[in-house]
Order: structure tokens, then sequence, then C-alpha cells
């Protein structure tokens, strides 16, 4: 089986599980692939239904599925299941795990998964611990979810609290266990608010985030920037009611009360990756807008190149196409061009001819 993606591997080990709770009733199990597309929505193990239709086509690809690749990237109903090799595979794995940690038939499928792939030298004492910890942690639901996932695994799981999100997912799922609906952790976000925002400007990086403070943007507009810790913007504003504001100019704003304002941009790198963030970022404010400072950005990466979508400009593992390889940072914007374009919003027109190209360079990454 060649390598993949996160997701698809995620959705492989349910798909599995679901066939072996069949197999064990001597029944065979195959989907309607937009049922299937719907449900992998709906269960979370996709953000979206595009996304499934394309995790399918990657699991045809690889040989996981039996079905027509070109006809799942064309969102085709259809019939499918799971190739014979790997059937063949699950069958010959159709041992029972150790009685003594009482799983059911389903719990049983994604364990076994999880001692080939993360438990594999875990003592028979510890599984038991930890199975137990799964059914305690079950049974306190929805009561433990006024913990985060941090506290509820600590408290829980062997007392360890990262072992709850590093476990598989299909393996916490299993025991009933949500793992995104625990309380979210207080987000400390840098920002520089004045006393009458006009508007709020998002910002990807810090050097920028500082640039623009120091042309003078924050005299007028709310501007915000994550960092730190790997917190993204996008996970900042899902939960935007947890979100504590820092930085050198104080406010008595809440991100929830700048997120009201009429006017809300983004400002990030021009690549793939960077409007892939402001697309995420557009499913939890569908008012937001790309920024002005996107125009000059456009400008100098289509007359001067800007430079490769490679390892050593950052960049290795951005999805590339044909039509977009190369990218230009936020950080070349000079002060003159944020104190000329700092306050707008990008031309809808002109976003939306980048967004499609966006959306064409995805299309050839599958």
């Amino acid at each position: 089986m060649s390598h993949l993606s996160e997701r698809a591997d995620t959705v492989r080990v349910h798909l599995e599980g679901e066939w072996f709770k069949h197999y064990l009733r001597n029944k065979s199990k195959h989907w309607r692939s937009t049922s299937l597309v719907k449900n992998l929505k709906r269960e979370r193990l996709c953000e979206t239904e595009f996304e499934a239709w394309q995790v399918l086509a990657e699991l045809a690809a690889a040989g996981v599925v039996e079905a027509p690749v070109t006809s799942l990237k064309h969102h085709v109903s259809l019939t499918l299941g799971l190739s014979e090799a790997v059937c063949h595979r699950l069958e010959s794995e159709a041992t029972p795990v150790d009685p003594s940690l009482k799983l059911d038939a389903s719990q049983a499928v994604v364990w076994r998964h999880a001692l080939a792939e993360g438990l594999e030298d875990w003592s028979l004492a510890d599984q038991y611990q930890l199975a137990e910890g799964l059914r305690a942690l079950a049974a306190d639901i929805p009561g433990a979810y006024a913990w985060s996932a941090f506290e509820a695994s600590a408290r829980y799981l062997l007392g360890s609290s990262k072992l709850l999100m590093a476990l598989p997912r299909e393996l916490v799922r299993s025991f009933g266990i949500d793992t995104t609906a625990f309380r979210g952790p207080l987000a400390w976000v840098l920002a520089s608010v004045p006393d009458e925002p006009q508007g709020v400007l998002l910002i990807e990086n810090p050097q920028s985030f500082e640039q623009a403070c120091r042309v003078g943007l924050d005299e007028h507009l709310a501007l915000v920037c994550s960092f730190g810790y790997g917190l993204s913007l996008t996970e900042v504003l899902k939960a935007p009611g947890q979100v504590r504001l820092i930085g050198g100019r104080a406010s008595s704003h809440t991100l929830s009360e700048l997120l009201e304002l009429p006017a809300i941009m983004f400002w990030g790198d021009l690549d793939p990756e960077g409007l892939r963030i402001f697309l995420r970022l557009r499913q939890s404010v569908p008012r937001i807008r790309l920024s002005a400072l996107y125009a000059p950005m456009m400008e100098r990466l289509e007359t001067e190149g800007g430079h490769p979508l490679h390892i050593l400009t950052g960049k290795a593992g951005q999805r590339q196409a044909s039509r977009w390889s190369r990218g230009l940072d936020q950080e070349a914007l000079d002060d003159a061009a944020l104190g000329e374009w700092g306050g707008e919003a990008l031309d809808e027109s002109r976003a939306e001819r980048w967004l499609a190209l966006l959306s064409e360079a995805d299309e050839e990454g599958h």
C-alpha cells in the first residue's frame, strides 16, 4: 500500500472497522459512494464532502478500495468496497485481542490497529489501564466535556495529559468519546487595537504584524496575529470567545466584538497555502475578504516571478500545479505599500480569479 495522507489513513481505519463488524456476522460490507461521503462529513472524519470524495479517490489509487479513481474524483455515485487484498489481510488479522480488555467487536478492530501502529510495545497491564480509563471517561460524559482534552486525559488515562489526543481518533471514538467536544484551551493572541477600530486585519506572520504597527495601520484598524505554540488563525477564529488579546496597545475589546465590525480582512503570503488559510478562515467568518495588500503582491509575483515552493523557501510540501508553482511572502512589501493599501479590501473580482487558480491547483494535485 502506498503512503496515505493522515486524513485518508483515518478513513481507511474507519472503513476497515466497519467491514470487520460485518465480517463477524458473516456478512459482506459495501458502501454507496454518495451516502458514504455524507457520513464521513457527518462523523467529522472529513471536513467537507469535497474532501471526502478526494480521500476516497486517494484510497482507490492506493488499492484500499475497489472503485475507479476518476469516477470518485468526479463525484460519481457508485458502489464500492474494500479491495480483495485488504479483505484478505483483515481476515488473517481476525484473531481476538486479550479478553481481559473487555472490548466489544468494533473496539477490538481499532485496538488491533493501534497495537500495530502505536501501542505495539505496551504491556498488557498498561493496555488494561488504558481501556479502563477510556470506559471511565466515556461514563462521565457529557460532564467531562467541561474539561480540556489535556485535563481529561491526565485524569483518566494513566496520568498523561497528551495521551487522549495522541491515540488514534477511531480508537477513542469507538468508546463514544468525541475529542472535539472538550473545552478548548484559552488562547492568547497578539493584537494592537485603537479605541474605535474601523475594521480588523488578520495577519499571518508576526514580522508583518510588527511592520503594520510600525507604519500606523493600528491607528484605525484592529490588527490581530496568532503566534507561538503552533496556534493558527484558523483555530483562533473557531472559538473567539476563548481568546484573550495581548499587545503593547491595550484594548477593552474582545475578539468576538472585533469580529462584529463591518470590515474583516486577511493578509498572508501569496502562495497556495496562504489562500487555503483564507478559505479556512472564511468557514468561521463568512464576511472576511482578502486585504488590498495582496494587489501589489500579485503584481510583483506576475512580473518578477517570486520564489519556488521549495524546502529552502520554507514551502516544501505545498501542493503545486502547472499554473501555480511559485509564491511571494508578505514580508516582501515595503512600508509605503502598507500605508497605501493596508486599509482596504482587495477587489472581489481579482480575489475570485486567484481563488479559482487555487481551486485548479487543488484539483490537479489529487
